[in-house]
């Protein structure tokens, strides 16, 4: 598989022929045989097909657009190199998401390799995005969309919690297809998607109480000048 395949899944813009153009139509299932016999040009239309979901599930697991990108070709390669092994017992897209999954969890724990650099960077981080929000939350809140507040306090939820809201919200995926994915009993997967929702709810409750309490501080200061 050549590099220009693989930079093709960062553009969204893979140069396709008019015979290409013609097997868009064509299901995965014929795909990823044609792939499998060593069609590039079929492996590119799966690519294309899926490329987007890949990697707004990864760039949600990761939060750094440019990890997410170098992620999401690590992923699509390995989906290519897979292919001779991949015999149909998941549907295309699960196995293709499990192992985008599996990318993003190895990167993860590569971050945590170096903990003690890790946490420096995390704590200098943590500071600068608490005065960032703090400073956000009083000027901003009153017209922030709440569509925008809540995928922000999405991103800082664990990864155990994020992933299965992504999955089930923005993904749109069934309890089983989830399952596939995570390789976790249905049952795991609903208390972590009762906790995570809860979780939410929470944080976004505090901000609105944090937002009330601020705005009932700045009545006073007035009145009193």
């Amino acid at each position: 598989m050549n590099e220009d395949l693989l930079h093709s899944a960062r553009s969204l813009n893979l140069p396709l022929s008019s015979a290409a153009r013609a097997r868009l139509e064509q299901d995965d299932a014929q795909l990823v045989k044609a792939s499998q016999r060593g069609d590039r040009e079929a492996f590119a239309l799966l690519v294309q097909r899926y490329q987007r979901r890949i990697f707004n599930m990864i760039l949600r697991m990761l939060q750094d657009y440019e990890e997410a990108c170098e992620i999401t070709q690590e992923a699509f390669l390995a989906a290519w190199q897979g292919l001779p092994t991949f015999r149909g017992e998941a549907r295309f897209p699960t196995w293709l998401y499990r192992i985008a999954y599996n990318c993003c969890l190895r990167q993860l724990e590569q971050r945590r390799r170096d903990k003690a650099l890790q946490n420096a960077m995390q704590e200098q981080q943590l500071l600068d995005e608490a005065g960032d929000q703090r400073r956000q939350a009083e000027s901003t809140l009153e017209a922030r969309d709440r569509l925008a507040l809540v995928r922000e306090q999405l991103e800082a939820l664990p990864t155990k919690y994020r992933i299965v809201l992504v999955l089930r919200h923005l993904q749109e995926m069934t309890y089983e297809e989830m399952a596939e994915i995570l390789m976790m009993p249905i049952g795991t997967i609903k208390t972590h998607l009762f906790r995570a929702r809860n979780l939410l709810k929470e944080r976004l409750q505090a901000l609105q109480a944090q937002r009330q309490a601020d705005s009932q501080k700045a009545e006073v200061t007035n009145a009193l000048q």
